[in-house]
């Protein structure tokens, strides 16, 4: 999944020269067919806009080579997500599949243009999945859009690593008897020492989900978001009583992971953190309400006063609002709204700056509707002072 450090990556990069090109694509279907069509139309377009800036054909030709390759590369248009984002600065390309659909854009401009890739890494959307079966665990980063597998190197990978294999003996003995018996041992005669076969494998799970829950609060103290488990019904008890994650932990689907694919578990997973996040949201607008109203200097909009509060680190939560910019750079600020294609022709946009600083000193990003906005603002933050 496209990552902060992605995007910080990016925002350093700040190419003389840039071209960011977006457009949606497609996992399956007929369609996939017509997205190197829009790859090809959009590089057409990046020339002219190249040759607008004073490159000749021959160095906007080259300068797009590493797109323009991509149009006929047919393995990559197989195995594409929601979006494509391509970033050139005549030297290479780097490419994101993004689980977001994008707007066919293209923007050539001092530095990259990142607002599209926002969405992806907003604070009302990034979650874990966490899934638990006797044969593995797996740990998921995911968003209102997808969900990817991640590394989980950190927890047990199975039951068998924790306890090892199954070599339950059964523990009964007889007792004493008088006299032969032609039949088996009469089982109400027989003492039995030791747990029972369910006690025993009971005993063998709570083992196994306390690692899993140590090693996960382990790597939430570093990343903290909202948790989901899928499990069997056997599995999320313990968990729940072996946890200390408290709030973090969003909710339990009991079934069986192993029977779902990518789209169902995300589809379930995000059916439990979806009310979290739309209670986010409002709570995130109704505290900046509050504090507009009463004059607290902490809530803070338009571009000069938020761009300013977030270069010093000093934004808790960002609000933008979707569809639009700030024509500018990072250097002259102005509080004038643009749409995104204004923007674009402009040349910068001082969104991106804003939510870069904003997210690498830990803050939230929101994307906000227009009319969702405060203050009838592109821009405006909660500031932490």
């Amino acid at each position: 999944m496209f990552t902060r450090s992605d995007l910080f990556e990016l925002m350093d990069a700040a190419p003389e020269l840039g071209v960011s090109i977006f457009l949606p694509t497609h996992v399956r279907g007929a369609e996939i067919r017509q997205d190197p069509i829009r790859l090809k139309n959009l590089a057409a377009k990046a020339r002219e806009q190249l040759e607008a800036a004073g490159l000749s054909r021959g160095q906007a030709d080259e300068f797009l080579a590493p797109a323009i390759a991509l149009v006929d590369d047919y393995t990559s248009w197989q195995h594409q997500d929601r979006g494509l984002a391509l970033f050139l600065d005549g030297i290479q390309v780097r490419r994101y599949k993004l689980p977001i659909p994008l707007a066919e854009q293209v923007v050539v401009s001092k530095g990259f243009h990142l607002k599209p890739l926002l969405p992806a890494l907003t604070a009302d959307g990034a979650f874990h999945v966490l899934t638990i079966t006797a044969d593995e665990v797996r740990l998921y980063d995911a968003s209102r859009f997808a969900l990817s597998e991640v590394s989980s190197d950190d927890l047990p990978e199975n039951l068998v690593e924790v306890t090892g294999e199954s070599d339950y003996e059964n523990p009964v003995q007889a007792a004493p008897v008088a006299r032969p018996h032609t039949a088996g041992i009469s089982i109400g005669n027989a003492q039995v020492y030791g747990d029972s076969p369910e006690d025993w494998r009971k005993g063998r799970l709570v083992e196994y989900v306390r690692q899993i829950t140590s090693a996960l609060q382990d790597r939430l103290a570093a990343d903290a978001v909202p948790v989901v488990l899928v499990a069997d019904a056997a599995t999320g008890g313990h968990f729940r009583k072996l946890t200390n994650l408290g709030s973090l932990l969003a909710g339990v689907v009991e079934t069986n992971p192993a029977v779902m694919d990518a789209a169902a578990l995300h589809e379930a997973a995000y059916a439990l953190v979806q009310p979290r996040f739309d209670a986010d949201r409002q709570a995130v607008r109704e505290r900046f309400a509050a504090l507009h109203g009463s004059g607290d200097a902490r809530a803070a909009a338009g571009a000069e006063a938020v761009l300013s509060a977030a270069e010093e680190g000093r934004v808790d939560t960002l609000l933008l609002a979707e569809g639009t910019s700030v024509p500018g750079d990072d250097g002259t600020t102005t509080d004038e709204v643009a749409t995104d294609h204004e923007a674009a022709e402009a040349g910068a946009h001082l969104l991106d700056p804003a939510a870069v600083w904003t997210l690498r000193q830990g803050g939230n990003v929101y994307i906000l509707s227009v009319e969702e906005m405060p203050v009838g603002s592109s821009m405006a933050a909660i500031l932490r002072y």
